[in-house]
């Protein structure tokens, strides 16, 4: 009989085949610290910060408990690490969406979508507020910076088209405020946007509504300040 095959002998009597353990997979460094990072950024996109359990991490990917501590540490070691990288991934999608592509920049509507899906991707909203509410902010310089960046390069681009409008350069507050708001209405459309607008009766496609709503807002609002006075 092979080691497969064995049978266990329960007290009752009872025979019952044993399951074979899963072959161990040989990874590299960089590959087994990704799958644990996607697993535990799973788990966080689901259950929330409380759902980083090492022992139900390492039973997704497949790995040991020891094995996630070997390349993190400890659970805080992890946490440090998908707080680096859901900060990095957030800072490039914004980044990215604020670029001319193909000498075409999205318009606001699209802009303010790239937001409000970057933040309910994957649970990064809830990461994110999560790092404030635990002052894990401090932890992640690049975060601390990032509504600086953004409203940076968004200003920009309201100065450009303001010099090809002929009108006056925008105010840099103004500029904030517009980043804000956006990010504010982001936030809590990612943590409690869908319970909200199912309290007042609005489905998926009012959601979708709302967000095109603040959009339209928010552009009216630039072209006031971004393009010349008639008459």
């Amino acid at each position: 009989m092979s080691t497969a095959e064995k049978t266990e002998i329960l007290p009752a009597g009872i025979a019952t085949e044993t399951r074979q353990a899963p072959k161990r997979v040989r990874r590299s460094a960089e590959e087994a610290r990704r799958l644990i990072l996607d697993a535990a950024e799973e788990r966080l996109a689901t259950q929330g910060p409380e759902g980083i359990r090492l022992q139900d991490i390492a039973r997704d990917v497949g790995i040991s408990h020891p094995a996630i501590l070997h390349h993190f540490e400890s659970r805080e070691g992890l946490v440090r690490a998908l707080i680096a990288r859901t900060s990095a991934q957030f800072r490039d999608k914004m980044l990215g969406a604020l670029q001319d592509r193909n000498g075409h920049q999205l318009e606001p509507g699209e802009l303010i979508e790239s937001v409000f899906e970057a933040l309910s991707d994957r649970g990064t909203a809830r990461l994110l507020s999560w790092m404030m509410l635990t002052d894990r902010m401090t932890e992640a310089s690049s975060s601390r910076a990032l509504m600086t960046e953004i409203s940076s390069a968004i200003h920009s681009r309201r100065v450009k088209e303001a010099e090809k409008n002929r009108a006056p350069a925008p105010d840099r507050e103004d500029t904030l405020f517009m980043a804000m708001l956006t990010a504010n209405a982001a936030f809590g459309d990612a943590i409690i946007g869908r319970h909200l607008a199912e309290e007042a009766g609005l489905g998926h496609d009012g959601i979708i509504r709302f967000r095109r709503w603040l959009a339209q807002l928010l552009s009216e609002h630039a072209d006031r300040h971004d393009r010349p006075e008639r008459g």
